[in-house]
């Protein structure tokens, strides 16, 4: 026995030294050509091999810069397939003889190029099929067709690899899609064989993408006629990192973890899918969703003809089910679609979330409670798509952080047809004020879509409408803060980009009047700047960033945008401001002329008419001895600059108009002379004819 084992160690060593010897003997480059031209011939490419060393344990040849070229008739500057390096798996007889019978072959971070021209025809069409390419002098002939079409290989893989697809067929762009790792095993041409392909996405957990199944044999007409068999799976893929493997902004800001799985059979052209997707932790942008949306499926396609038809597929956003069924033809650029989406009588509370996450219908961030149902079908290319039918909205109820008071609106519903989509006329309430609204979009689905929105009040308060206005995502109101009445009847009508944008401000029709009581207006701090100009501030006066107000009231025409007051009245701690004048609501800029005017207790604290009329040179003060400055107020509406306006002061003091201010105001009149004209009109309406443009001598 113990001569049995030394032999046996003898005969180990010898083996492993035989086999030591070899490998660092063995010149596995003279190879290269033999190797070169076998797969050129099984290819029916140009291939470019570099550096090769032998490995043992397997056996194989290792090939470093491996290029397969392209096919001629496809006009592109990349190559077909390239990589850093290749390792063919070789038989150990074979590789004595001389003759390389190739095993397995394994390719790491290859990128691989596949293209498909107008014709339907793909680049990897012509592998293994047709002449082999012109082989070099001295070289082994080309086998026979026949010998070509028993080509087999018990393993292909590969690791961290690119495909890259671009699709000329389709008018699609070049994509690209990776790292992925693919294994085919056992491949014989005609017949089938199976294969393993895995995608790990950067980030935490298990971020797998999972395919797995039997195809084949490989059709010459491309992969959409391949037979196929195989099952798809998700774990916790993020759809951030699903966005970068597809090299894809169409996901949006959208955020999550998809996982599911899905049943895959194709034969003859026509595929079959049926399963689940579910996306937990959903986010759009910063908002969370705050709970899970599953989709269950199950589809039919004919993918040459780019038909998908949908069997049955429901959508939950949590509890919600929203039901889908059609069909979409994906030949046509733009693709078109023939759907159907229902929901019964369905919370709308998941549905206005998911809204207003992408910024539709309410405020980032509200809530809303009530009843949806719903029953639309969508026709026609996706990018000027058809509706027809109806959706119903009953007792909805919007709160959140940014609505002071919760908005109710107990019924809306909206009518679809082919050139419009109409609301009936509705019912905002919040608190003791109702907002009657309405809205219709015209011709939505060509470029030239026009929206028209028409909102009034016969007597809102303002706090009520701050809320409603919140409600949907409208902060123009947010610099005012008081209590009052604020009427008005408006409409914004346009093209509805604008109308349904920021924008929305140029659109704006028709009349308001406000009467508001102790607001607070941010910004900018009135008394504090007409006491500048005046030269009466106090030198340790600061700004305090707002205007106290004990009463606003006027009214206001709105022009395609522009607002425009003959009366505006302030009513201010020590005095009275009076403008007129216009204010552009999308630029949010105003221009105004305005007549501040000071109270005579106010002007004895600043030492009489004395002191005012000699030392003030942007200030006038009359014979009961008020302060009168008129002003111009400019720039932007949160924070306006005030000057003095001279040239109206030069007027005032020309025309001796202050004198009459106070009886202007008292309604006094001053009589007539006998034989003489009644005095022309002064004190206040006198000067703001003056100012604003009345008629003049």
């Amino acid at each position: 026995m113990r001569k049995a084992k030394k032999i046996l160690t003898i005969a180990l060593a010898v083996v492993v030294a035989l086999l030591a010897a070899f490998w660092l003997l063995f010149d596995a480059n003279r190879f290269r050509g033999q190797l070169q031209t076998r797969l050129e011939q099984q290819l029916n490419r140009k291939v470019v091999l570099g550096d090769m060393r032998l490995g043992l344990f397997p056996i194989r040849l290792t090939v470093e810069k491996v290029e397969i070229a392209e096919d001629a008739l496809f006009k592109s500057q990349l190559p077909f397939t390239q990589t850093q390096e290749l390792a063919v798996r070789i038989g150990l007889f074979s590789l004595l003889r001389g003759n390389v019978q190739i095993d397995s072959i394994e390719l790491d971070k290859p990128q691989v190029e596949l293209i498909r021209d107008k014709k339907g025809v793909w680049n990897f069409s012509s592998l293994s099929k047709g002449d082999a390419p012109p082989q070099p002098a001295g070289s082994e002939p080309a086998p026979s067709a026949a010998s070509q079409s028993s080509f087999s290989l018990r393993r292909l893989a590969i690791t961290s690899g690119s495909i890259a697809i671009t699709d000329a067929f389709r008018n699609k762009p070049r994509a690209v899609y990776g790292p992925i790792d693919i294994t085919l095993t056992d491949y014989t041409a005609g017949q089938p064989f199976g294969f393993d392909i895995a995608a790990r996405l950067p980030g935490s957990g298990s971020q797998a993408i999972h395919l797995k199944g039997t195809g084949g044999p490989l059709p010459e007409s491309g992969p959409a006629s391949l037979p196929l068999k195989a099952t798809v799976a998700l774990s916790d893929v993020e759809v951030a990192g699903l966005r970068q493997f597809l090299d894809s902004k169409s996901v949006s800001t959208t955020q999550g973890l998809l996982s599911g799985e899905t049943q895959i059979e194709s034969q003859s052209g026509k595929l079959s899918a049926k399963g689940n997707l579910n996306l937990k932790n959903a986010k759009v942008g910063a908002l969370d969703i705050g709970y899970p949306i599953a989709f269950d499926y199950a589809v039919s396609s004919e993918l040459e003809k780019g038909l998908l038809e949908i069997t049955s597929a429901t959508l939950k956003l949590g509890p919600t089910p929203l039901s889908l069924t059609g069909n979409v033809n994906t030949t046509p650029n733009p693709m078109e679609v023939n759907l159907r989406l229902r929901t019964g009588e369905a919370t709308i509370t998941e549905i206005a979330r998911l809204a207003s996450a992408f910024e539709i219908a309410f405020a980032p961030e509200t809530s809303v409670a009530g009843r949806i149902s719903g029953d639309v079908r969508a026709t026609g290319p996706i990018d000027r798509v058809a509706l027809n039918g109806s959706i119903a909205a009953r007792d909805l109820q919007i709160s959140g952080k940014s609505v002071p008071q919760p908005v109710q609106v107990r019924a809306i519903n909206i009518a679809l047809t082919p050139s419009e989509i109409q609301s009936d006329e509705f019912q905002a309430i919040s608190g003791k004020t109702t907002v009657l609204g309405r809205f219709a979009i015209r011709q939505y689905s060509s470029k030239t879509a026009t929206m028209d929105l028409a909102l009034k009040a016969p007597g809102a308060a303002l706090t009520e409408v701050q809320s409603i206005a919140k409600a949907y995502g409208v902060t123009g109101l947010d610099q005012l803060s008081g209590e009052g009445n604020l009427r008005f009847d408006l409409r914004a009508a346009g093209p509805l980009e604008e109308v349904a944008s920021a924008n929305i401000a140029k659109t704006l029709n028709g009349t308001m009047d406000v009467d508001f009581n102790t607001v607070r207006i941010q910004g900018f701090d009135a008394s504090h700047e007409l006491a500048r100009i005046g030269q009466f501030l106090k030198p340790d006066q600061t700004a305090k960033g707002y205007t106290e107000v004990i009463r606003l009231a006027g009214h206001i025409d709105v022009k395609n945008g522009v607002a425009q007051t003959t009366d505006l009245h302030a009513q201010l701690p020590d005095g009275t401001l009076t403008t007129t004048g216009n204010s552009d609501l999308p630029s949010q800029t105003m221009d105004l002329k305005a007549l501040a005017i000071f109270t005579k207790g106010f002007s004895d604290k600043l030492g009489g008419s004395t002191r005012i009329g000699g030392l003030l040179t942007t200030a006038l003060s009359n014979e009961k001895g008020e302060i009168v400055i008129p002003v111009l107020i400019s720039g932007n509406m949160a924070k306006p600059t005030f000057r003095p306006d001279a040239k109206t002061f030069l007027q005032l003091q020309k025309q001796r108009i202050v004198p009459g201010i106070l009886d202007a105001i008292t309604g006094k009149k001053p009589p007539a002379e006998p034989g003489k004209e009644a005095p022309k009109p002064s004190g206040l309406k006198g000067v703001l004819d003056g100012i604003f443009g009345g008629k003049k001598e």
